[in-house]
């Protein structure tokens, strides 16, 4: 009966240290993935969604050290975020979300395939009196 138990135990400590480099893996992957597009930026134009585009609206999203800047916000005091990314196929899908003390908060959502970016980002500000929730897209390129 010893033996069965010594057994058990075994297969116990296996399964725990399989579970625990498992767990260590996903952590690297996840780490991995918020730095995909570290060192890039793309500039171009953004707007908002049914409107014409203004020329001045020029914009350069940066990713740098696992975090998103959104040059154009910065002036609004939006902050860097941590950002996420994906890769699907030939595509990389990154999310972000930028706050700012005064200004409310703008959540990003992109695609970048190739040296294109294609983002849509929803700026919302809560107030007493009413709430403000508008939808803006960006395009860009990647800076060279």
């Amino acid at each position: 009966m010893r033996r069965n138990q010594s057994g058990r135990y075994l297969w116990l400590v296996m399964a725990l240290v399989m579970a625990l480099v498992c767990g260590l893996f996903s952590l690297a992957l996840a780490e991995e993935s918020s730095h995909l597009l570290d060192g890039k930026s793309f500039v171009g134009k953004n707007g908002e969604k049914g409107r014409v585009l203004a020329e001045y609206e020029k914009e350069e999203i940066v990713f740098q050290n696992g975090m998103f800047t959104s040059v154009s916000c910065a002036p609004y005091n939006f902050s860097s975020s941590p950002y996420q990314a994906r890769v699907v196929a030939d595509k990389v899908f990154f999310e972000a979300v930028t706050e700012s003390p005064t200004h409310g908060k703008i959540a990003w959502q992109g695609v970048i395939q190739n040296d294109q970016a294609d983002v849509t980002f929803v700026w919302t500000k809560e107030r007493w009196y009413w709430d403000i929730r508008r939808e803006y897209w960006f395009r860009g390129r990647l800076k060279k």
